[in-house]
């Protein structure tokens, strides 16, 4: 039996631990689900941004009350290079990950990825600084007061980003991203911004190490799957929102192929629904790895594969057709965007864009930009606005039967149709 002040003090950390989801029950949860919840999700000690010829040490920022918790646990910590070499020292500046391995007793294991960068010279917390401060009108503070209140202002962002800048992971993939940027690239853009380059290096090294995880995924199969076991089906990827990240299949559902598939059974395609982590991105090598996946296990008719997606789901589609532009017979990002400086790929690759003219945190302009650029590499795009919809252009457009209709006229390798602007209205 496990002392009452233990699981109050279990009971109170998880709730104080930022990652942590309400639960609310008749009775206090158990112990077990609580602690896994703690060695998941309880902060580390971190120092990112580091200078030196050491690693910096790793362990929770409250190490008696964990382990008091947990038991006797370990960390264990694995280091490698910007070339994804394991490495036991940073023998030069720049950038390097960390795995962190941490078990405690009844099997409790938990693994962090942290992105580390070593500064070439120690750098004094002084040496932040903020040159320039524009205040949001929505926040309600009179320009003239942010004109006149200007060093203030400057000093108390700059003494907080001194504050974390060091702990912070995501301070040290900056650096790391801008570290490994050369004077005349260009602005940087989607393709080669600091977190990008950040997110492909990691989910290379966890494919590299065995960690990269599968993502979870809701699938649909029609109901004359099994008549017939030599028939090969058509496919839809489609890539969720922002709002249906998390841990919870049950969200996916609400909109798209996904809800629709609910009703109707007939559906002609085999619907593969992936779901995103809570706060992380779409990564184009966790796709790729989850669409052979599927392919090796189902009947896919490889030339008849379609990627769709909104909002975050249309970035992503676009990210990952263009990285990817053999895989697929045609694509519908809704309401997304991308690079224009990056459509050559895909010039050849049936696209169907949509978006809502009056979208207020996807502005149109992103899909202009993406139709504009493929049809000036001689694509041929099909572009839908939709002149009075917000952000949700995708209620219409997956309720149009004309979207399936034309998915499935498109086969991998056929020349697409002429480009067209259409207006629904």
């Amino acid at each position: 039996m496990k002392p009452t002040w233990l699981l109050a003090v279990v009971v109170a950390l998880a709730a104080s631990i930022s990652c942590a989801r309400k639960t609310v029950a008749a009775e206090p949860p158990g112990i077990e689900p609580l602690k896994r919840q703690v060695i998941a999700n309880a902060k580390l000690r971190l120092n990112a941004v580091f200078s030196g010829d050491r690693f910096p040490s790793v362990d929770f920022e409250q190490p008696p009350l964990i382990q008091a918790i947990l038991g006797p646990y370990t960390i264990a910590t694995t280091f490698y290079d910007a070339d994804q070499n394991q490495v036991t020292s940073p023998s030069k500046p720049g950038r390097y990950g960390e795995i962190v391995q941490i078990t405690a007793p009844d099997s409790l294991a938990s693994k962090r990825f942290h992105t580390l960068f070593r500064q070439p010279q120690p750098a004094g917390r002084e040496q932040i600084k903020v040159t320039g401060v524009e205040l949001a009108k929505e926040l309600g503070i009179d320009p003239a007061v942010a004109t006149e209140q200007a060093d203030f202002l400057r000093e108390s962002i700059a003494a907080s980003l001194r504050e974390n800048f060091t702990r912070d992971s995501r301070a040290a993939a900056l650096l790391a991203g801008l570290h490994e940027t050369r004077p005349g690239a260009g602005k940087l853009r989607l393709r080669n911004s600091p977190a990008e380059r950040d997110r492909e290096w990691w989910s290379t090294l966890k494919q590299k190490t065995g960690n990269l995880q599968k993502l979870p995924r809701l699938l649909f199969l029609p109901d004359d799957y099994a008549k017939d076991d030599q028939k090969r089906w058509p496919l839809i990827l489609f890539l969720h929102g922002a709002g249906e990240r998390g841990d919870n299949l049950e969200m996916v559902k609400v909109h798209g192929p996904p809800k629709i598939v609910q009703t109707r059974k007939d559906f002609p395609f085999i619907v593969v629904s992936p779901q995103c982590r809570p706060n992380e991105w779409w990564s184009p090598i966790e796709l790729l790895a989850l669409l052979d996946d599927v392919c090796a296990k189902y009947r896919v008719d490889q030339d008849r594969i379609y990627l769709t997606g909104l909002s975050m789901g249309g970035f992503g589609t676009w990210q990952l057709a263009i990285r990817n532009p053999e895989r697929f017979a045609a694509i519908a990002p809704i309401c997304g965007g991308g690079d224009p400086d990056d459509v050559d790929p895909i010039r050849n690759l049936p696209t169907w864009i949509f978006h809502g003219g009056k979208d207020p945190l996807v502005p149109v302009k992103r899909s202009d930009e993406m139709a504009d650029a493929l049809k000036k590499t001689g694509g041929r795009v099909r572009y839908t606005v939709y002149p009075d919809a917000g952000h949700d252009s995708w209620t219409d457009t997956y309720a149009n039967q004309n979207l399936y209709d034309w998915f499935l006229k498109q086969r991998r390798g056929q020349p697409a149709e002429p480009s067209a602007t259409t207006n629904p209205n």
